[in-house]
């Protein structure tokens, strides 16, 4: 009998996901290590690619939507040749609440939100925070109105976050808008300021701030692109993403006030340094448009309209009056940044929302476009396999109508289509999968207010298990102030039964914000809800997970959560071990330079604790090395130490802990990252 447990499966964990044509469009977003490691999935062809769906639009003198017009009022026609429809379809959904539609359910689970997204019933919208491209006062202003909009949307409206920073995969939609309402207004701009806030920003923090304003220019054109493909797996209808941003540059000139956490020459660009020519800033500026195709190519193949939105208002200049910059580069920086974001919303079927010192009305306008559509396809007639854009034109035989629908499509290329009719390439172990999920969670928290969440059991009294959850901020959050993560509220339940309510505080002795809190339970499954809250009283963004509790009164081999603990000196590992409660580290983001604490149960068939054996795998699940076997402590408790020295080099590793008493054998991966 062989037994996998991952350590804890979130509701925000990676998407299995069946991806149809538009996911060829890069679906990673290789800006950064913790990108590249995501298991990318192969793109799936429909049958008919030559298939072209049109999102049409039609609206009468009032600007009200055209509802009762028949297919044989349509008319396609591509390189002015017609082309005749294959399917038609009208969707149409309520703008404000009502009964007239079954509601959708409560979205806890990958299958729950397949199911809603699916739903043509239902409105999607994707907002992308672009905090690197926001500056902060301005992003306090737009995260009011942006939070207050959220909050008037229906049940047949599923929104989901994502930040430049994030994989296209950690968006996940819910209908709780009270709850993505509270997560906006988190929303902070970092325009300008280069500080570190996560592992993958500490690589290249060291750098001069011209070549991170590039960087994190990449992160934000290949997380937008990678969104699009994602959106595209979802099904055929209309998705919108909203894109709040100032918009990007290519040059970031001498003069402007940045903060970052190294210092750096100033006076003078990065290019000018290196003795580049003053022109070359028009080629980074071709550059930064033409690295935009891709993203237009995955929004339109995908079906998905993009809303740029500026919060920056109505502005004469870029600048403000702490920088030393001169006007007219402030003036073309803005013209440069605005064009950008004109260019994604006409390119993309979307609207530009610029120069708006309110943005309420334009939402409910994007709510409205979406609520009420025509659906068309056709399969093109020219078969093109040259991977260019080619036009197309909607008309309508109808007087008085305003008709708005996609300028064109992006064909495919032979070679695209020759790896998409490739079989698929093995895939990794369900278990191995699973692992890295709860990886990402643990190392990317899906907003920057989340906090990080281990949850583990071991054997109770009475047939009870005891669960243990241990919480902590992830990197960049205050560790003192007002906006500090102070302590968290929990609620867990089994079916209809409350098993646990209270507020965890922070532990006062330790350096980052962090607890723990442990309570009995029943075997199976439960559901644990955690709501953040900071000094101010302030509740952030609430968390939902699920965890299996096992039945340890089960006579087999059994082996528990491993509890993980850090320290990178003797002392530190000796105090852990003095301690009475230490908290176990909720984070699976660790450096070279630290040794881990591992400790967990292992129950054998009969009275005997069971043989138990440790190796480090890779990421693939592949066995790199045996480790030095857990040492049996008392009763039926396990320690084992480990010292990351050996995984070289840094990256994602697998520890496979495994209990083996006669023939039955029991097996638990915890997924880490190691960085140098």
């Amino acid at each position: 009998m062989k037994e996998t447990t991952p350590e804890v499966v979130f509701r925000r964990s990676l998407l299995t996901v069946s991806t149809i044509v538009a996911a060829c469009a890069f679906f990673a977003a290789p800006g950064t290590a913790a990108r590249q490691t995501q298991q990318q999935p192969a793109p799936v062809f429909r049958s008919r690619v030559d298939s072209i769906s049109v999102n049409v639009t039609v609206t009468d003198k009032q600007g009200k939507p055209v509802t009762d017009l028949k297919p044989e009022e349509f008319e396609i026609r591509e390189a002015g040749t017609p082309q005749a429809i294959d399917s038609f379809r009208f969707i149409q959904t309520p703008v404000s609440e009502t009964r007239a539609l079954e509601p959708p359910r409560q979205i806890l689970s990958q299958a729950d939100m397949s199911r809603e997204t699916a739903n043509p019933q239902n409105r999607i919208f994707l907002i992308f925070l672009d905090d690197y491209h926001t500056r902060e006062a301005n992003s306090i202003f737009v995260r009011k109105e942006l939070a207050d909009w959220v909050r008037t949307l229906t049940s047949r409206d599923l929104v989901a976050l994502l930040y430049p920073w994030q994989h296209a995969l950690a968006a996940t939609f819910s209908v709780d808008h009270e709850g993505t309402a509270a997560a906006i207004r988190t929303f902070k701009g970092r325009k300008y300021d280069y500080r570190a806030m996560n592992a993958d920003e500490e690589r290249f923090a060291h750098r001069p701030r011209e070549e991170q304003e590039q960087i994190r220019n990449e992160m934000t054109t290949r997380t937008l692109q990678s969104a699009c493909a994602y959106l595209a797996t979802l099904r055929d209808g209309r998705k919108t993403l909203l894109f709040v941003s100032e918009g990007m540059f290519a040059e970031l000139p001498a003069g402007v006030r940045t903060i970052s956490d190294f210092a750096a020459p100033t006076g003078t660009t990065a290019a000018q340094r290196a003795g580049v020519p003053q022109g070359a800033g028009y080629f980074r500026s071709v550059d930064l448009l033409i690295r935009m195709r891709p993203l237009i190519q995955a929004a339109a193949r995908g079906n998905t309209a993009i809303y740029p939105l500026d919060p920056r208002g109505l502005t004469s200049s870029e600048f403000v009056a702490g920088d030393s910059v001169g006007g007219d580069a402030g003036r073309n920086i803005l013209a440069e940044s605005i064009d950008g974001l004109r260019i994604i919303a006409d390119e993309t079927d979307g609207r530009a929302f610029i120069g708006r010192n309110t943005f309420l009305p334009d939402l409910q306008k994007m709510v409205e476009e979406v609520s009420a559509y025509y659906l068309l396809g056709y399969t093109s007639t020219f078969a093109h396999r040259d991977g260019k854009f080619h036009e197309i034109q909607v008309r309508v035989n109808r007087k008085d109508v305003e008709v708005r629908a996609r300028k064109g499509y992006w064909a495919y290329t032979d070679d695209e289509l020759k790896k998409a009719s490739e079989p698929p390439k093995p895939g990794l172990p369900t278990e191995v999968n699973e692992a890295l999920a709860v990886l990402t969670r643990n190392v990317e928290p899906a907003s920057r207010q989340d906090v990080l969440l281990w949850i583990g059991s071991t054997r109770g009294e009475a047939e009870r298990a005891q669960v243990t959850l241990a919480w902590e901020a992830p990197p960049g959050i205050l560790s003192s102030g007002t906006d500090r993560i102070d302590q968290i509220s929990v609620v867990a339940t089994a079916g209809s039964e409350a098993v646990f309510k209270a507020e965890v505080p922070r532990d006062p002795a330790a350096l980052r914000p962090s607890g723990r809190i442990s309570f009995p339970s029943p075997a199976g499954s439960i559901r644990i809800r955690v709501t953040p809250q900071n000094a101010r009283g302030q509740k952030l963004d609430t968390i939902e997970l699920s965890h299996s509790v096992p039945d340890y009164s089960s006579p087999t081999v059994t082996l528990t959560s491993p509890q993980i603990y850090r320290g990178r000196t003797a002392f530190d590992l000796n105090a852990i071990r003095k301690a009475a409660s230490p908290i176990p580290s909720a984070s699976r983001l660790f450096s070279r330079t630290e040794r881990l604490i591992v400790r967990f149960d292992a129950f054998g068939a009969g009275t005997a604790p069971p043989a138990v054996k440790l190796r480090l795998l890779s990421r693939e699940g592949k066995p790199l090395m045996d480790l030095p076997a857990p040492t049996l402590l008392s009763g039926n408790q396990f320690e084992a130490e480990i010292n990351l020295n050996v995984c070289n080099p840094p990256g994602d590793f697998i520890l496979e802990f495994t209990a083996s008493s006669g023939t039955e054998t029991s097996v638990t991966l915890v997924a880490i990252r190691v960085r140098s």
